[in-house]
């Protein structure tokens, strides 16, 4: 028997090592740019064999099987490409691929819904994508108009260069529940209110290659927060996109836009981009109604109840910003990149109260990362200043009262228009701020390839540093900070018949609100060109710094962990009689999906999506409470003498201070759906349409929010239109692939909104808001200037393309200049043009073989 098995071991071993293989290698391209493409992923369509682009696009695959194999080709951003080559006895197979830009529908590769390379097709989330060619064909500079196109994104503006956005209801005039990030950065603003910078970040458009937009909730990927939608911008790789460009917009309300950007590869160590933009135009000149006078009948100095316009002087923005970006290659595919960047802006700002006035507002942040196929970590410093914010409301009242009173004496006495501007600009009226923010977090992905799971885990941290100077935070005495750390693991698993598990466990610590669980999970089943998707997960809001720690006017006081106060009625010697408020805790939402994202026949795309949420515990207005203030959160105050109450026989009387309460506990769900169609390379039509329903309608008590008993019109109000629409046709590649026209018509239902002393709604248009309650007085609101919404607008933009290096474009939006109401407290939007050109000089340094060895 040794004798048989013997030799037998001996054959196998022989044939085994003796077996003719083959290798293929070769270099992938961007299709536009010529350059080389590192990071593409390469690998052998049926098998596990893989491999990635080093630094100058090279590949190269050994150990081949004789034969005809075809080779999945694929990069971030790009369309994936499968190609045949057929390999030969210790023969080289050699290709040069050139990859297109993802401008074919649910061809595009994104990375953000479960944090690795995917196809969108195949993504487990409603994810939408504002590609290259999208921001190369806008000619403004605020990229944040190209939103107003995307599926299941609630799209408002409230003036020229001021965009906002909400996704699946529940909207506000403040509203900080979405989450940005350009390139694994928490870009919301270090400063207490905590709302995301958009286009008055550091990020210029011309190095923007694409935002990727995921709907519902995300904290457990990207932490608490990530808690109605992700906005993920990605910029370009200065080793991709080497060159200089100079860009100039220029349109209607003397808006003016200069932009540059330069990026070298010096070797193949070393690479750095550079890029800034200045920026300038005029809003509409508008006035929201600011009330003055004697308006609660104890003031009849300052003359009879008047409702006056808001007191702007100044309708201008501006805007500057930068960044310089060093990027160290230690081998492929291994890189440090070290960031920083800034901007100062100037504005005018739509608030839950009046409007701000923010002048000379300035962001800055500073990164340090290291990229590796399987490691990713990331540490980061943002800064933010309010320079000078202006309550435009207070300011308006008290110039008007100083230059109308009756008194000649007295703190209330009448003062010249000099001096009342002195006064109604004192400090109080406005404020200043200079706040940072440290985070650090880093990932690691494994890919166990037999067993087909998929393993991502990190750990993240967080500390806030607010600065309010004793103004608008109370930091008089005792400085504030908050930290905040998690940790993530991710196991996406590959099943039979196209099958695929992802679930997502993460558990996150809050200095003041504790530890919070967000898990996820999701099945998906794929077929040809597509896949069907269940999705579940939780997230969570934390509450901002302003509603844990406010001090305004000492009286508007933040409730983190809660306040300890003396009740009116109570006497004061009775210390067992103080109160502490309930504190706040962080906003909640659990949301189940079910969606379709694929191709059918090639040319007809659809992204369909049902989603179900449970929210809870959202965030009050400021409401009040009979009492005098001794401590927030632990740090003593000085409750404002003025709403201080009085001592009479050792019990205080008519003492109040207002602060934040969590109410609510309402269901949404809704349908986001988008049909696209290409009928050849040169036309391609679209149309999305979003509904949304709540049974916020219901009485519930549980949002009542001022607890007065009574569910109002305002505490059942959702805040968003229950139907949206938008038809886009786009005519692509014409006259030689040089020139293209777009063309989009948005439809947006007519719908009321309610945000603390805002109001728009069809009965109270016209008059003074007010809040009808059964039994007790109404509550004053601002002016009601009627509903938001109920438009059709029509959009026109093309361009054309003279070579490589001179393009130019031009849009135009609200081409019939119809009446465009999109936010309470804000003009219409009439009709706007914007027209650019740009010029980009590539950079021509004499390629090196790119034959792979």
């Amino acid at each position: 028997m040794k004798k048989i098995i013997l030799p037998l071991l001996l054959l196998g071993f022989h044939l085994a090592f003796s077996q003719n293989t083959g290798k293929v290698n070769g270099v992938i391209f961007d299709e536009q740019t010529n350059t080389a493409l590192p990071g593409a992923s390469v690998s052998v369509k049926g098998t596990n064999i893989f491999t990635i682009s080093d630094d100058k696009g090279k590949f190269i695959l050994r150990d081949l099987i004789p034969g005809k194999i075809f080779l999945i080709i694929s990069h971030v951003a790009y369309e994936q490409m499968e190609l045949p080559v057929s390999i030969s006895d210790h023969n080289n197979s050699f290709v040069n691929v050139s990859l297109t830009v993802g401008n074919r529908i649910g061809n595009e590769v994104i990375i953000s819904a479960s944090k690795r390379p995917e196809k969108i097709t195949n993504a487990p989330a409603s994810i939408q994508v504002i590609g290259r060619k999208d921001l190369e064909e806008f000619p403004g500079s605020n990229v944040t108009e190209l939103v107003r196109k995307v599926q299941g994104i609630e799209y408002t503006r409230s003036g020229v260069d001021d965009i906002t956005f909400n996704a699946r209801g529940l909207n506000s005039a403040f509203n900080n529940k979405v989450f940005q990030m350009v390139d694994g950065r928490n870009t919301m603003a270090a400063a207490s209110a905590g709302l995301a910078l958009f286009n008055n970040g550091s990020t210029i458009k011309d190095d923007i290659e694409r935002i990727e937009i995921v709907m519902g909730p995300q904290s457990a990927l990207y932490g608490p927060n990530a808690h109605n939608a992700l906005f993920n911008y990605i910029t370009k790789d200065p080793r991709q996109y080497q060159g200089t460009s100079v860009s100039a917009s220029i349109g209607s309300q003397s808006q003016y836009s200069t932009r540059f950007r330069h990026a070298l590869q010096i070797n193949n160590k070393w690479a750095y981009k550079i890029t800034g933009e200045h920026a300038i135009g005029k809003d509409y000149e508008w006035h929201d109604s600011v009330y003055a006078g004697n308006q609660n009948g104890n003031t009849p100095f300052f003359g009879s109840a008047v409702a006056i316009p808001e007191r702007i002087q100044d309708f201008g923005f501006r805007r500057s910003r930068g960044e310089a970006h060093l990027y160290y290659t230690l081998k492929p595919g291994e890189d440090i990149i070290v960031s920083g960047g800034g901007s100062k802006f100037t504005r005018t700002q739509v608030t839950t109260g009046t409007h701000n006035r923010l002048e000379n507002i300035t962001y800055g942040f500073l990164q340090a990362r290291f990229v590796h196929p399987h490691l990713f970590a990331n540490v980061y410093n943002t800064w933010g200043n309010l320079g000078k914010v202006l309550f435009l409301g207070n300011y308006t009242r008290d110039f008007w009262n100083r230059t109308h009173s009756s008194q000649t004496i007295g703190p209330n006495r009448y003062l010249p228009p000099d001096s009342a501007e002195i006064f109604a600009t004192r400090l109080g009226n406005y404020v200043t701020e200079k706040s940072q923010r440290v985070n650090a977090d880093a990932q690691y992905n494994y890919h166990f390839e037999k067993a087909g799971l998929l393993l991502v885990a990190g750990m993240a941290f967080q500390k806030d540093m607010p600065n309010g100077y004793g103004l608008t935070l109370i930091d008089s005495f005792q400085k504030i900070r908050t930290t905040q750390y998690g940790a993530v693991v991710q196991l996406d698993k590959s099943l039979p018949l196209k099958f695929r598990f992802i679930s997502t466990l993460r558990l996150d610590h809050h200095s003041n609100f504790g530890n919070f669980f967000a898990p996820r999970f999701g099945l998906l089943k794929g077929f040809r060109d597509g896949s069907l998707r269940i999705t579940w997960g939780k997230a969570y809001a934390m509450p901002s710094i302003q509603n844990q720690y406010a001090g305004i006017g000492r009286s508007l006081f933040g409730n983190a962990s809660g306040i300890y106060y003396i009740p009116n009625g109570t006497n004061i010697h009775n210390t067992e009689d103080y109160r502490t408020t309930t504190p706040l805790q962080p906003e909640q939402v659990q949301t189940w999906e079910i969606g379709y994202k694929g191709n059918f026949f090639r040319k007809l795309y659809i992204d369909v999506n049902y989603y179900n949420g449970l929210s809870k515990n959202f965030i009050s207005p400021s409401r009040s409470v009979g009492g005098r203030v001794i401590s927030v959160n632990g740090i003593l105050v000085t409750h404002n003498p003025a709403i201080a109450g009085s001592i009479q026989n050792d019990t205080l009387k008519n003492a109040s201070f207002s602060t934040f309460f969590n109410y609510g506990d309402v269901r949404t769900f809704g349908i986001d759906a988008g049909v696209s169609y290409s009928y050849n390379k040169h036309i391609n039509f679209t149309v999305r349409y979003s509904w949304f329903g709540s049974d916020i309608k219901k009485d519930n008590p549980k949002n009542d929010a001022n607890k007065d008993g009574y569910v109002s019109a305002e505490e059942k109000s959702l805040n968003t239109p229950q139907n949206r629409a938008i038809a886009i046709i786009n005519l692509q590649n014409l006259f030689k692939s040089k020139l293209f026209v777009n063309f989009s018509m948005r439809y947006v239902e007519q719908y009321e909104f309610y945000s603390g002393s805002q109001i728009g709604t069809v009965a109270g248009k016209g008059k003074r808001g007010k809040i009808e309650i059964p039994g007790k007085p109404p509550l004053i609101k601002n002016f009601d200037w009627g509903p938001l919404g109920g438009f059709t607008t029509v959009d026109l933009s093309a361009g054309y393309k003279f070579n490589a290096m001179v393009s130019i474009n031009a849009g135009v939006t609200n081409l019939f200049n119809c009446r465009q109401i999109e936010m309470v407290a804000s003009p219409s939007i009439s009709r706007l043009i914007m027209m650019e050109i740009k010029i980009n000089v590539p950079y021509l340094k004499k390629q090196n073989s790119l034959q792979a060895d």
